[in-house]
């Protein structure tokens, strides 16, 4: 009885040769909009925040497949009949792939351990193994998009009519409900939609162009659709193609203008904006602003993105002016104080130069003739004497002392490089070399970020 139930169940799981040869046409996942519209999406569609991206093909008929990424608003979308749709894509794809194979080898399996049972000697036993052949079978659809979900059905009956057997075997008298061969199984999603027609894809181009975030998406889509109409113009009907292009067109010169009129206010109002920081009078700068939105209420409030950006630009301008302003202030401040750094400190920078002359030479190990170091060293240690007792303001003090300390390496190099010529010592060049690359290094790295300090802010 199990052997031939075996058979049978085989019998109402393979597939006919008219479903196992079917083809499954190209499908392609749509994107349902709340309004009823439909966009069609080639491969699946990406959810980010508060966008949803997709590519949408703009020809099914040639190979490779042209295709447009387009940017929609998330809260546009019909996201409960979007993702069903979505199943019922997956589904298809399963069946034309993968299905057949995997539902022919999971009966064989079902079959196979039906066989098995009939070895079992005890009752109870076999009619556990049983009972777990159905369940496998039972959940086999609802993990597998529906699939052959009427020869799974088919196959329940068969099989409940041995369980109630099996039962009957093993002394159980009760009657048990989950055994019916009109249990309900997971239905298979519905089958996709047709690929659309070019028509329906001029249509659909202009549906996603309605709703494109950014005007430049919106003005790339609409080119798009007057390039479709134009390639296919002796495929679609002719009244219908010269009214879509007529109202595309028009939409596209509308958006290209507006465009225009929002790239003039953004250029000349950056140029204003640069003029009035230079002269730094932040009312000045507010005026602009309020010109800005003017500009944007003449022209409808078209751009809000782009009329932002504008805005902050002006308000970065406007704090620019404002800290440059009080910099300068707190600069003047100080002015008095730098002017006396720089007169007690003139002379002594004028021997530190001098000197580093020698030290370039010292550090290549290239000079400088022996007789010129004793003079420098003694000019060097009469500038360095006097510089160290120049009390520097408080923001200058961190790089004066670093100047000092550059100067004791100096005079440190230069000993050791009467020490390298009188000996004729390589080793003790090469240190008088490393010793005049540190302190040049210390005193141009000082030096600079003093004079920095010194410097009014914005140039003088």
């Amino acid at each position: 009885m199990l052997r031939l139930a075996g058979a049978l169940l085989l019998a109402a799981l393979i597939p006919s040769n008219v479903f196992a040869q079917a083809a499954a046409s190209r499908v392609l996942f749509r994107v349902f909009l709340t309004d009823g519209r439909v966009l069609s999406s080639y491969g699946e569609w990406s959810r980010l925040d508060e966008r949803v991206i997709f590519s949408m093909p703009t020809q099914l008929t040639r190979e490779p497949v042209e295709l447009q990424l387009v940017t929609i608003p998330s809260q546009r979308v019909d996201w409960p009949r979007t993702e069903q749709y979505a199943e019922s894509v997956r589904a298809a794809a399963y069946a034309a792939s993968r299905g057949d194979a995997d539902f022919n080898a999971f009966s064989s399996e079902v079959a196979k351990v039906l066989n098995d049972v009939a070895r079992i000697s005890d009752p109870a036993s076999r009619l556990k193994m049983a009972e777990r052949a159905r369940q496998k079978l039972a959940d086999w659809p609802a993990s597998h998009y529906g699939y052959r979900n009427k020869e799974v059905r088919d196959a329940l009956g068969v099989l409940d009519e041995v369980i109630a057997q099996l039962r009957a075997a093993a002394g159980i008298t009760t009657f048990e409900l989950t055994l019916s061969a009109n249990a309900p199984l997971a239905e298979p999603p519905p089958p996709p939609l047709p690929p659309p027609s070019d028509a329906e894809l001029v249509e659909q181009f202009v549906a996603a162009a309605s709703i494109a975030e950014t005007p430049v998406e919106r003005i790339g889509l609409l080119r798009t659709v007057m390039r479709l109409i134009d390639r296919a113009i002796g495929m679609l009907p002719g009244e219908w193609a010269t009214r879509m292009r007529r109202a595309a067109g028009g939409d596209l010169e509308r958006e290209q203008k507006i465009e225009q009129a929002y790239n003039d206010l953004r250029t000349r109002s950056l140029e204003e904006a640069n003029r009035l920081a230079l002269k730094g009078r932040a009312a000045d700068l507010e005026r602009l602003r309020e010109k800005v939105r003017e500009e944007d209420q003449k022209l409808g409030g078209q751009r809000p993105g782009d009329v932002a950006a504008l805005l902050a630009t002006i308000d970065l301008e406007a704090s620019t002016v404002i800290a440059t302003r009080e910099a300068r202030r707190e600069f003047d401040k100080r002015a008095p104080v730098y002017r006396k750094y720089r007169r007690s400190t003139n002379t002594a920078f004028k021997v530190f130069n001098d000197a580093a002359i020698a030290l370039e030479q010292i550090k290549t190990m290239s000079g400088p003739p022996i007789n010129t170091i004793g003079p420098l060293t003694r000019r060097l240690t009469s500038a360095s004497r006097g510089f160290q007792k120049v009390k520097a303001p408080p923001e200058l003090a961190p790089q004066h002392a670093l100047i000092g300390s550059a100067w004791e390496l100096a005079q440190n190099a230069f000993t050791m490089r009467v020490q390298a010529v009188s000996s004729n010592n390589i080793d003790v060049a090469q240190r008088a070399s490393s010793a005049a690359a540190g302190a040049l290094m210390l005193y141009q790295r000082a030096r600079t970020e003093q004079l920095n300090t010194m410097e009014p802010p914005g140039g003088k």
